[in-house]
């Protein structure tokens, strides 16, 4: 691997970029993202889709316990959020969107929620992680 790509940061960097770029390029307002996996090779990352009714596809940590080289996955998912009103906490559902990245010691997780409007191709919002 070359010195300073063979990065966990890196290989996430990929996988964002490649999903803003495809949410950038939607068309449709039925767009559903599908499962991709990417991994870090001698000359540069390779990119495939892998089944998104797969294990690795629901949830590849999960899936995982190991992987040889640093690879993140981008996957569509549905999270619960919380809100507290005045009459007390009310659960929604939101769409979004998370790139999980490992390798041989490390995990980064990001997320990016999903607006849809009737008719319009969905938006992707910014990408944010907890720390």
């Amino acid at each position: 691997m070359q010195p300073g790509l063979a990065s966990l940061e890196y290989v996430l960097e990929v996988a964002k970029d490649w999903t803003v770029a495809r949410f950038a390029d939607a068309q449709d307002s039925e767009f559903v993202l599908a499962s991709h996996r990417f991994e870090l090779h001698d000359h540069g990352v390779i990119h495939s889709m892998i089944a998104t009714d797969s294990a690795e596809g629901r949830s590849p940590l999960d899936a995982l316990d190991s992987v040889e080289q640093p690879t993140a996955w981008t996957h569509s998912t549905v999270v619960t959020v919380l809100y507290d009103t005045e009459e007390g906490p009310i659960a929604r559902e939101q769409e979004a969107i998370e790139v999980l990245a490992m390798d041989d010691r490390d995990v980064l997780a990001e997320v990016a929620f999903i607006v849809r409007i009737l008719d319009m191709p969905p938006c992707l919002g910014p990408f944010w992680s907890a720390q």
